[in-house]
């Protein structure tokens, strides 16, 4: 199944384009962390965050931020030499004390954009990204922003992203067949999450009261249609492995 958080997410940017004269917004990119250093990692942090974060394979960190947003969400990226030490990630995801945890499988070669403003370099090898959102933080901008741009309209408070890893498949070091991965942890297609995990909007749950099992039967298609080789290789790939999932589970 793919995560429908992207899909969330380009409908509202989308939409904020139309409407907004985005001139007038501001966004930038903060960097959080760096390699061989330890990254600060809030207080009120779910217990085992710190440790998955402040792993000794952790590169690089980045928070992307645009006003009118909470702009929660933190991204780092890890350099693995085998499964074996990606593994030992998924493991700290496993024990990370959060009601959802999330691994997603990505038919790409690496990361790309990770918010509004930010994009990583072309060619950066990355096979590995944690990113987390922040509740609290969305719960205040959330008591004073109920109408970003004055186009979107909630129906709640947002859901911060969960605590997730995304795989970039094609990656040599990645072999879907050798992971382990605990029960209790969603797996999905999909990118790294930039946005909200349930955003909440109208629009959202227009898009919710349609048939569940027939977009992603749609997106699958029109997805497969635009793909490369090795993105189409990665994508079959990764239901192959789903779906003895979910037989070797029933």
């Amino acid at each position: 199944m793919i995560s429908r958080t992207g899909l969330t997410f380009i409908v509202c940017f989308a939409v904020i384009l139309v409407h907004t004269n985005i001139t007038l917004a501001g966004g930038g990119t903060r960097s959080i962390a760096t390699a061989g250093r330890e990254a600060y990692v809030a207080p009120d942090s779910a217990e085992g965050i710190a440790d998955l974060v402040n792993d000794e394979s952790r590169t690089s960190g980045w928070n992307s931020w645009f006003t009118e947003w909470p702009s929660d969400v933190r991204h780092y990226a890890y350099e693995i030499e085998s499964t074996e030490d990606l593994n030992r990630l998924i493991s700290k995801l496993a024990a990370i004390q959060a009601d959802l945890r999330e691994i997603r499988l990505s038919y790409r070669k690496e990361p790309t954009g990770l918010g509004f403003m930010t994009k990583l370099p072309g060619d950066n090898g990355i096979p590995v990204m944690f990113s987390l959102g922040h509740q609290p933080t969305i719960d205040q901008w959330f008591e004073r922003t109920r109408k970003p741009f004055g186009v979107l309209e909630f129906t709640g408070t947002p859901v911060a992203v969960p605590p997730t890893l995304t795989l970039f498949v094609q990656n040599e070091a990645i072999d879907l067949q050798k992971l382990k991965i605990p029960d209790g942890i969603s797996i999905t297609i999909g990118y790294v999450p930039t946005l909200f995990h349930d955003s909440k909007t109208t629009l959202e749950e227009a898009i919710k009261s349609e048939d569940a099992q027939s977009l992603e039967d749609q997106k699958l298609k029109m997805m497969k249609q635009n793909l490369d080789e090795p993105g189409l290789v990665a994508l079959e790939k990764i239901e192959a492995y789903l779906k003895a999932r979910k037989d070797k589970a029933n």
